[in-house]
């Protein structure tokens, strides 16, 4: 008869996580389609990127493009053939559009959450796993939601990353060469996806191979190498046919554009910037500095000689190394840490986790001294309230990315591509340093060299001289208009007085401002 009852309440229990599994689902699809092309909206990344899937389809060419012809180097290497091949065959069933393209990036959203927790799954330990899931989903730091619903490289290349730890740890039961080449070549597209994940994963693979040598003496010496050459061979071929395949008559310049972004983005070691990054890990994005306190419980994790530990100790490495290189080496962009304090959330919650677990029995002697009114004692008061603040952060971060979804605002770049649409003719020539206009539309627009990017990434983070300096295409072309956006604003390219001594302003929407130059007719019928 107890047994029975036992049965009965156990089966009530999983029916009820089943309906709740079925509401969180209904929950993420919910937020990752409602309203796909106006939340986030279309910027100067996204479009860069997507100018190389538009130019595949229209033209047979992987290039980026302006009014003078195409561009082989740039956006190519920043998001790779993993995401911009997928949008181009998606594009030539379904035509071309942002909705089209971010279809598919939700695809791979879906995809990482679900590898995300397939992976906390894997781990050792149980009842934390969920608490895993929200940190991430949750994230001001990690952005996961915005990110996975624009064209941009770091959630796709979390994708491969997490398929290929699982494929990898998988080997470890039983080392296949199949298997160890497999996790390899996942591990590669990662890097081929995003170039920035070998600055973290290359040295992570190579401290595991050392820490199984020395420390841990484990597994056998092929689980790391392999699959370590494997991935460094995908990246140098996928690098080699960026530099010397695509267009082999400006390799040189595209060896020097390399080294230009490298030194103005990825390895720029500044006072300034190592106060804003570690600042940026202490506020929100970072959940107050909880995901840092994480890593630390996390190092704890990796110390006993064992199979589970290591697994530990290649996740610690990883986010470890992404967060030092983005705090002491990078220009302190908060995106440049996602994989890392992807991460994080796993060694956090697991904290949090164990945390509670211990303090469960003083919560419960909390919520009784509180239902009976009567004084509560000052350790159970502080515990209480750690717990109640964890919550009311990572609630409160959950309920803005609903707000950004639910709300997004005016679609400024939609309005303003229509309007060029009805006002201005095809053939007419932009200047314009808003490459998300050259592909919402298929107007003439000319766009800076790739070179001043990086000017423009100095002065941005660094300061110094305008990065519009010497640059005189308007004043020696003169091209028939005009568009300033958001991004040239922010830089700061374009001088706005020398602009209106040439062109009339003729509209102003959002942050976009168009200019026609003066004496050129008005008269277009769309």
């Amino acid at each position: 008869m107890i047994a029975s009852s036992k049965e009965a309440v156990n089966r009530q229990k999983s029916g009820w996580r089943r309906i709740w599994m079925l509401v969180v689902a209904a929950g993420i699809l919910f937020l990752a389609f409602y309203r796909l092309t106006d939340y986030p909206l279309t910027w100067f990344d996204e479009g860069s990127h997507l100018h190389v899937s538009k130019a595949l389809v229209k033209y047979g060419v992987y290039a980026d493009y302006s009014s003078e012809g195409f561009r082989y180097y740039g956006p190519t290497n920043g998001l790779g053939p993993t995401v911009l091949l997928p949008i181009a065959g998606v594009f030539r069933l379904l035509g071309i559009g942002l909705l089209q393209a971010r279809l598919v990036m939700v695809v791979y959203l879906l995809v990482g959450l679900f590898l995300f927790y397939r992976l906390t799954v894997s781990l050792e330990g149980d009842g934390w796993h969920a608490l895993a899931f929200l940190l991430l989903f949750a994230s001001r730091g990690v952005s996961i939601l915005e990110y996975g619903r624009q064209v941009l490289g770091e959630v796709p290349a979390l994708v491969f990353l997490l398929g290929g730890l699982l494929v990898w740890w998988q080997a470890w039961e039983k080392p296949s060469w199949g298997k160890l080449v497999l996790a390899g070549m996942l591990l590669g597209l990662s890097v081929v996806t995003k170039s920035q994940v070998l600055l973290f994963l290359g040295p992570a693979l190579v401290l595991a191979w050392l820490a199984n040598l020395v420390y841990y003496r484990l597994l056998p010496q092929r689980v790391f190498l392999l699959p370590g050459l494997v991935t460094a061979g995908l990246f140098a071929a996928w690098q080699a046919f960026l530099l010397f395949g695509l267009d082999p008559q400006a390799s040189i310049g595209n060896l020097s554009l390399l080294r230009e972004t490298s030194g103005s983005a990825a390895f720029v070691f500044s006072a300034e910037l190592i106060r804003r990054s570690l600042s940026e890990l202490i506020s929100v994005r970072g959940y107050f500095g909880l995901l840092g306190v994480g890593l630390l419980y996390g190092a704890t994790l990796i110390l006993p000689r064992r199979i589970e530990a290591q697994k530990w100790g290649i996740l610690w490495m990883m986010a470890a190394f992404n967060l030092l290189w983005y705090v002491l080496a990078s220009i302190s962009w908060v995106r440049y840490a996602f994989i890392g304090l992807a991460l994080a959330c796993i060694f956090t919650a697991r904290f949090l986790y164990d945390l509670t677990r211990e303090l469960k029995p003083r919560l419960r002697e909390f919520w009784q001294a509180v239902r009976e009114k009567r004084p509560v004692p000052g350790t159970v008061a502080a515990q209480g309230a750690l717990a109640l603040a964890v919550a009311g952060v990572v609630l409160g971060s959950l309920a803005l990315n609903v707000r950004d979804v639910l709300a997004p605002g005016e679609n400024t770049p939609m309005l303003m591509a229509a309007y060029l649409n009805q006002h201005v003719p095809l053939d007419a020539v932009i200047e314009t340093y808003e490459p998300e206009m050259g592909f919402l539309t298929d107007h003439r627009y000319h766009y800076p060299p790739h070179s001043y990017l990086n000017k423009t990434i100095q002065f941005t983070w660094l300061g110094g001289s305008l990065p519009g300096e010497g640059y005189d295409f308007i004043q020696k072309e003169k091209p028939e208009y005009v568009l300033v956006g958001k991004f040239a604003a922010w830089v700061q390219f374009y001088s706005i007085p020398e602009i209106e001594s040439r062109y009339d302003r003729l509209i102003t929407i959002g942050p976009y401002q168009l200019y026609r130059l003066r004496g050129v007719s008005s008269n277009f019928t769309p």
